[in-house]
């Protein structure tokens, strides 16, 4: 399909607007990203001022609670069975006879 001249004049008359608006995208994706990192950097600035509430706080305090609603001779009792069963396995310890006969000073 071949070009008229009437429709290079057409064309001719908005390149110049064509131009904005190319110009305006590839300066709008910079723009964009420039707040994307400004927002970024407000929230990393924000975290490191803002003090946070241990997440392991609250299940201290329930075993606190836990542990008051028991009684006196069930604390007894528990800690009774809680050791025998905690009794530790016998390990059998291999030592090698050779170990330590021979040091090599060379170097």
């Amino acid at each position: 399909m071949p070009i008229k001249p009437i429709d290079l004049q057409t064309l001719f008359g908005q390149l110049g607007q064509v131009g904005r608006q190319q110009a305006a995208e590839k300066e709008g994706a910079a723009i964009q990203q420039s707040v994307l990192g400004a927002t970024q950097q407000k929230k990393e600035d924000e975290a490191v001022r803002t003090v946070r509430r241990a997440e392991d706080d609250e299940a201290g305090v329930g075993a606190v609670k836990a542990d008051e609603e028991r009684t006196p001779q069930r604390r007894d009792s528990e800690r009774k069975r809680d050791d025998a069963d905690e009794a530790p396995p016998e390990r059998e310890t291999v030592k090698d006879p050779a170990l330590g006969g021979h040091v090599d000073i060379t170097g």
